[in-house]
């Protein structure tokens, strides 16, 4: 697997504190979503703290219930009931308490093989996401919760195996599992597991320094990470931070300009007036409205930044900067996405780099996502606790 570029390291002092540090990023995912949320769960010992603390009253009070369904990244093939089930643990402790049972997604285990079990939950994660292809601008879940395994896997993904090259199918049966308990498994493959908003690896105990230390240092490991830093991860990351609204621009493109990059044929700029001005009255109607909002879009040039901007003082443009090598190493490892990295080259052609008259905030995205929004957020002069009473900076 790729590494990841927004990889971001949270060091605690125990176990408890994990607990609390998981349990609290996956509150802040929920509350950032005010309409239906997937949170994907993983099974071991890792995770067992956190569901606890999911059930004291202190965070299931906090929790839209009835709006929140719970998925399972991989499961072991046993009965429902078998104390080695992986969802099992987490309905004992926390979800049959305090979830709706039909906003409770286990991977069926009373198939006769794995990838029957497979092949219904896959169905299931599609019908729930209502397509058959994965939208990198659209995710599937809002949180993945992930461990490491001592011979570095994650999920039921194991060093080696085939089902770490899967891309076609969302889920897969391991016939064979690498480490105890040695039955098969059923679990979701990586370009499923990365389609999300945020992934959390709990790793916790000295029996986990070592491989800890290997996935750090950038082996070619299953836990190693999917995915880069582009211009929607920033986005949502500073929105979330803000605690604004964020738009992905391309969801604004027509169908002809999606049809047209689909094919790998460059956009013109009769194709992008239409896209632009349609970001412009986005941009518009949500200040109208009092609110503040983060845009990502790939405004080459000073005239398509002209449209969006429109005189208005309080619009900043944000200019993440790298260089061709690196945009395109990280473009190659997006699934499902309708621009081809062949697109990539006629773009930097393209490109006119913002200028001082412009007053952009310029960062490298050669860094973490969190490196990354600290320096922006540095530049503006914002500060996340202000962010609900500054009136400027809306984009």
């Amino acid at each position: 697997m790729a590494a990841s570029d927004n990889r971001h390291v949270i060091t605690v002092p125990d176990a408890k504190a994990l607990a609390k540090a998981a349990a609290d990023r996956i509150m802040a995912r929920i509350a950032a979503n005010g309409d239906r949320v997937a949170i994907c769960l993983t099974g071991g010992s890792s995770p067992e703290q956190l569901y606890q603390l999911l059930a004291t009253d202190a965070y299931r009070s906090r929790i839209p219930w009835d709006r929140v369904h719970w998925f399972i990244g991989d499961e072991r093939f046993v009965p429902a009931d078998d104390p080695r089930n992986n969802m099992g643990m987490a309905r004992r402790i926390f979800l049959d308490l305090c979830a709706p049972a039909s906003n409770v997604r286990p991977i069926p285990t009373d198939t006769a093989q794995p990838q029957e079990a497979a092949r219904r939950y896959e169905k299931e994660l599609q019908s729930f996401y209502g397509a058959d292809g994965l939208d990198s601008n659209r995710p599937l879940f809002d949180v993945v919760l992930m461990g490491v395994g001592p011979d570095g896997h994650t999920a039921s993904l194991f060093p080696n195996d085939p089902a770490l090259e899967e891309t076609d199918y969302w889920v897969v049966g391991v016939p064979k599992a690498h480490v105890e308990p040695f039955v098969p498994r059923v679990t979701l493959t990586v370009p499923v597991l990365g389609s999300c908003r945020e992934m959390l690896f709990e790793v916790s105990g000295s029996d986990k320094r070592a491989i800890l230390t290997r996935v750090l240092a950038g082996e070619n490991l299953p836990a190693k990470g999917v995915s880069g830093s582009g211009k929607s991860t920033i986005g949502d990351r500073l929105a979330e931070r803000l605690g604004w609204k964020y738009e992905d621009g391309d969801k604004f493109h027509p169908a002809s300009n999606v049809a047209k990059m689909s094919a790998g044929q460059p956009l013109t700029d009769e194709d992008r007036w239409p896209w632009l001005r349609a970001i412009a009255d986005e941009i518009d109607r949500i200040c109208k409205a009092g609110e503040h909002v983060v845009i990502a879009s790939s405004a080459l040039k000073r005239a398509y930044r002209d449209i969006l901007v429109h005189g208005q003082p309080d619009i900043r443009i944000i200019y993440l900067k790298g260089p061709q090598d690196l945009i395109a190493s990280r473009l190659a490892l997006r699934k499902n996405h309708f621009m081809p990295p062949g697109l990539l080259e006629s773009q930097f052609r393209t490109l006119e780099p913002p200028d001082s008259s412009e007053n952009p905030v310029t960062v490298s995205i050669d860094d973490s996502v969190e490196t990354i929004v600290d320096d922006i957020l540095r530049q503006l002069g914002l500060n996340p606790a202000d962010s609900g009473t500054n009136s400027g900076n809306r984009s």
